[in-house]
Order: structure tokens, then C-alpha cells, then sequence
């Protein structure tokens, strides 16, 4: 008889970041990661344009 294969290691489970792991997984948690970045970067380069344009030259 051949000898039995190793057992599998034991599965340990992510640590949530604030509860939140599970929705950021899904296609709706993605979508909204991107959408919140992208609202990020929006507010940063008005930002800058609206300094640029009011700095006195």
C-alpha cells in the first residue's frame, strides 16, 4: 500500500480591515474602492489648478 499523501496545512483566515474585507472583494466593493480614488485625485487636481490660476504672477 502506497503511504498516505501529507495533510493539507490548515487554512488561517485574513484579518479583516475594519470589517470591511468582504465587501471590498465583490464587484460593487471594487467598483466603489475606484470610485473613491478617483473622487480623490478629482479634488487634489482642482485643487491645483484653482491655486495656479489664483497665485498672483
Amino acid at each position: 500500500m502506497p503511504p498516505d499523501p501529507p495533510p493539507r496545512p490548515r487554512i488561517v483566515e485574513e484579518p479583516g480591515i475594519l470589517g470591511l474585507s468582504r465587501l471590498t472583494r465583490g464587484r460593487f466593493g471594487s467598483r466603489l474602492f475606484n470610485l473613491f480614488f478617483l473622487l480623490v485625485f478629482t479634488v487634489i487636481v482642482i485643487q491645483m489648478i484653482s491655486a495656479i490660476l489664483d497665485h498672483p504672477w
